[in-house]
């Protein structure tokens, strides 16, 4: 069978990638893409190649040559006077790949300038993906298509947040309760009775933890009657060093967080850290969220704190093509990716594709675009330092006078031994040199011996009956070999033909003695030159002996001991304010080469409550500026989605579905009222999300229970009125992520490290990750909690990958929860597993037979065993001791606990 080859662009991120592979090679369309991935595709690869290379002769505003016009899905199908030219799903049945491959000399397009392989490989992963394309009539593409900005800005997440007042319903002990029942209400459907205590103890524990609550917090919860109990367990969970964890970890995957670069050059960002345990402390402190957006984009130019610059790593965490020639180039790649982060983290909108032209959905032009691309020009995020091909992100150093001079120290130590190093192997080949010098007639006459075909092990035996080096041998013949006109060598060309050793010891043995003695001649030039005959090989080991090397290796070792202990300064992944543009010109087609218009710095007109445009000042970025119009009253986007991300966070899914993209092609928010009011209370809050937390948990909404099987004949059957619960007649069952499913173990096996933040990854800064044999050397196998393990770029750990981890390349603020077989393996085959099941076997193992099972249940379920699961757990057990160890058999137990819905799922 024919291997199929998928060669997907370099700036595609993976989780596209992934998702445009799964639509090839099955045909259909995978349940992470939703189709955002094939319209990605299209809109960032495809539509901007057409435009560039085919427009001019294919296109209804311009030429329709051949009857054929490629500015519209239907045209484009319907193909022109050669017939149809696209077969979607097979790029070797379509014209259109035929004629930009160039191997029909009678059908070759575009005719002037054949396409790179880059661009023809984006046209077949198209057609292989079955050819997707959102257009929907012939687009004009001159002056782009017009957008009424004030049409745009009658869309419901574009306006202004209504003021609104809770609805009265009488059964509704909050604001939010009001909300949700007055919709069940207007459909007649039902609520679920509120969960049990321990349900809901449990739910949210891990909700705001990460973490499973103790069998003592259970019963003391269960045994507290008074009205203020579960209140009291939120400001207990909140006031937990914990939660700064656990909500700092779903921001860092909105932050796309990781400690490698990936891509191309997958270097170790060895000061990341600092920025994940930046978001740990805000959440703790309860920052308010408008300071936490300000530091993020803008906290160089604030008071100088630690805080605000290690909050800029915000913007410098993205992967990027560090070996980019071109430098232009790369600066605007990583300004698109800046403001495509931006875009779906703090707006919810999907800006990258404006990039190449106006958004084909929303109501942003690309003026718009570079209008904060002019901002982000204005801004280094890449180092000065000159590095060669690899261009490196900017840094700023937190290092004090004293660390600096103590790296100093170090490095000059390094410098010295490197030199002593140097210094001996120079004298060790100069003595060697002397050596070879002295016989080199040996050399000569042996070589004369030998030929071009000779063998290596040929060459190897003969040096060694001489007592010569066979490295310098080698090197010898090939010399001779390769220099047939020098006339020192003449006669010995002579002598080799016939193999005369002899003979050419009689008439170079002489020869040399004299010019080693005169130092002067031809003949010494030849002894002496350095790439001559008798030139030393660069290799050590084919110069030096066993001693020699030995010595050498140790005085290496010694080095590196003193290069382990050399200090790394502390510093932070961060931006600086660069050369300052009032301006920059749109990129026709998104390159840099072909400019457009000048557009001044500012922001998206639609999401603008004035018509006037911003004034940023004139020897600063605008970045401040920008950050404050992210959390002001005036965006009316910033407050909406995030308390959207918050809700989604609690509940399994938000009031907008879409949490990343509140453009016209997301999601509706299914309580359209209730998301503002919870948007204007967020704000006149302060923006606390603690007191987010608060107003939600403290819901009948939140709190109530996951199972509705019995309906009052006056209600409708919510199962087929709102299949999806976006009405929240019941609390949604949700999996544990994957972090939450490794620490729980850790947690009830007692094996967790309460330790809290620090640098976990074992590479220094800017250190390949991948060494020469391309073994990661990343360790996973560590008491940490999971957010404290390494996030390595292309290589993630195996149980966060399985486990649905979001795509460390780009924001995601809705984690996918799938059910796949490998799942199940892991909970079988994974050494943490295995280890974390021992260890919970050994705590309760003085514990008598019964008990063991209880305190399992109790430490992995959050509840008592119920009738016969004591007695069929121990059967079960005692039938596993014939064939193995008790502590086996136990273990086996704990692990089948580990595996089983219950832990691994919150009703």
């Amino acid at each position: 069978m024919q291997r199929t080859s998928f060669v997907f662009p370099v700036n595609i991120s993976p989780l596209v990638a992934i998702a445009l592979f799964l639509a090839i090679t099955t045909g259909k369309l995978c349940a992470a893409s939703s189709g955002a991935a094939e319209v990605e595709f299209f809109e960032k690869q495809v539509r901007p190649l057409l435009v560039a290379r085919c427009y001019d002769c294919h296109s209804a505003e311009k030429k329709i040559k051949g009857g054929l016009a490629l500015d519209s899905r239907e045209t484009t199908l319907k193909g022109g006077d050669s017939g149809v030219v696209l077969v979607a799903g097979d790029p070797e049945k379509s014209l259109l790949v035929e004629a930009v491959r160039y191997k029909n000399h009678d059908l070759q397009m575009p005719p002037k300038k054949r396409l790179s392989d880059s661009e023809i490989n984006t046209l077949e992963t198209w057609i292989k993906m079955g050819a997707p394309d959102p257009r929907t009539a012939a687009s004009p593409v001159k002056s782009g298509r017009i957008i009424d900005i004030n049409e745009g800005r009658k869309f419901w997440s574009f306006a202004q947040l209504s003021r609104v007042a809770p609805p009265v319903v009488s059964t509704a002990g909050t604001p939010i309760d009001a909300f949700i029942q007055q919709r069940l209400k207007a459909q007649r459907l039902p609520s679920a009775a509120p969960a049990d205590k321990r349900t809901l103890l449990r739910r949210a524990t891990f909700d705001l933890t990460g973490l499973p609550p103790t069998p003592q917090d259970v019963e003391v919860f269960v045994a507290d009657t008074s009205p203020e109990a579960f209140s009291r367990v939120v400001e207990a969970l909140l006031a937990s060093p914990h939660y700064g964890e656990r909500w700092g970890r779903h921001w860092l995957d909105l932050a796309r967080y990781a400690d490698s670069n990936g891509m191309d050059e997958n270097v170790a960002f060895g000061h990341a850290w600092r920025y994940r345990d930046y978001v740990v402390r805000a959440f703790n402190e309860d920052k308010p969220f408008d300071q936490f957006i300000t530091e993020q984009i803008a906290g160089d130019l604030l008071p100088r704190s630690e805080d605000a610059l290690t909050a800029t790593g915000f913007l410098a965490l993205g992967a990027r093509v560090l070996a980019e020639p071109d430098v232009r180039k790369l600066e605007m790649d990583i300004i698109d990716e800046q403001i495509d982060t931006i875009g779906k983290t703090f707006l919810g909108m999907t800006l990258g594709c404006v990039r190449c032209h106006d958004h084909k959905f929303d109501p942003i032009t690309q003026e718009d675009y570079y209008g904060l691309a002019a901002i982000f020009r204005s801004t280094r995020s890449l180092s000065e330092e000159k590095m060669g091909a690899i261009k490196y992100w900017h840094e700023h150093s937190l290092a004090t006078p004293a660390q600096r001079e103590e790296k100093r120290q170090v490095d000059d130590s390094v410098k010295a031994k490197q030199a002593e190093v140097a210094t001996f192997i120079a004298k060790a080949r100069d003595s060697i040199k002397a050596q070879v010098q002295i016989r080199a007639v040996d050399y000569l006459a042996a070589a004369a011996t030998l030929s071009a075909e000779s063998k290596a092990s040929e060459v190897s035996a003969l040096a060694k009956t001489l007592q010569l080096q066979a490295g310098i041998l080698t090197s010898c013949r090939k010399f001779l070999e390769a220099q047939p006109g020098q006339p020192v060598f003449k006669e010995w060309r002579e002598l080799a033909v016939k193999r005369d050793a002899e003979g050419v010891r009689r008439h170079y043995g002489g020869l040399f003695a004299e010019a080693l003695r005169t130092k002067a001649g031809a003949v010494y030039a030849a002894l002496v030159d350095a790439k001559g005959f008798l030139a030393l090989p660069v290799k050590e080991a084919d110069v030096f002996d066993v001693e020699t090397l030995a010595t050498i290796a140790e005085m290496r070792k010694t080095i590196t001991a003193i290069e382990a202990g050399r200090p790394e300064l502390p510093a932070v992944m961060s931006v600086a304010d660069s050369r300052i543009l009032q301006a920059l010109p749109v990129h026709i087609r998104g390159s840099y080469l072909t400019l457009g218009k000048p557009v001044e710095r500012g922001f998206p007109e639609v999401l603008r409550t004035s018509f006037s445009k911003a004034i940023l000042p004139e020897k600063q970025s605008g970045r401040l500026e920008l950050a404050r119009w992210l959390a002001s009253g005036e965006n009316p986007l910033t407050a909406r989605v995030f308390v959207n991300r918050v809700w989604r966070w609690h509940f399994g899914q938000g009031i907008v579905t879409s949490t990343d993209n509140f453009g016209t092609v997301g999601g509706k928010p299914s309580h359209p009222e209730l998301l503002d009011w919870l948007a204007r209370k967020f704000v006149e809050s302060g923006w606390s999300i603690k007191e987010l937390h608060r107003q939600i948990m403290n819901t009948a909404a939140y709190q109530q229970g996951s199972n509705l099987s019995v309906f009052p004949p006056d209600k409708a059957d919510p199962r087929l009125v709102d299949p999806e619960n976006r009405l929240l007649w019941r609390a949604n069952i949700q999996r544990l992520e994957a972090e939450q499913i490794r620490d729980a173990m850790l947690a009830t096996c007692d094996w967790l490290s309460p330790e809290i933040g620090g640098k976990t990854i074992q590479l220094r800064n800017r250190e390949f990750v991948f060494n020469h044999t391309s073994k990661d050397a990343s360790t996973y196998e560590s008491p940490r909690r999971t957010l404290y393990l390494p996030v390595i770029r292309n290589h993630l750990y195996d149980m966060l990958e399985q486990f649905d981890y979001p795509d460390p390349t780009m924001p995601s603020g809705s984690r996918n929860s799938t059910v796949i077989a490998p799942q199940a393996l892991m909970m079988m085959n994974a050494p943490v597993v295995l280890e974390a099941s021992k260890r919970l076997a050994d705590r309760l193992a003085k514990l008598p037979a019964e008990e063991r099972v209880e305190q399992a249940y109790a430490l992995l379920f959050g509840r008592p065993p119920v009738q016969g699961e004591v007695s069929d757990a121990l059967r079960w057990i005692q039938e596993f001791e014939r064939v193995e160890k008790p502590e086996h058999a136990w273990a086996l137990f704990c692990q089948s606990l580990f595996a089983a819905n219950e832990f691994i799922y919150l009703r």
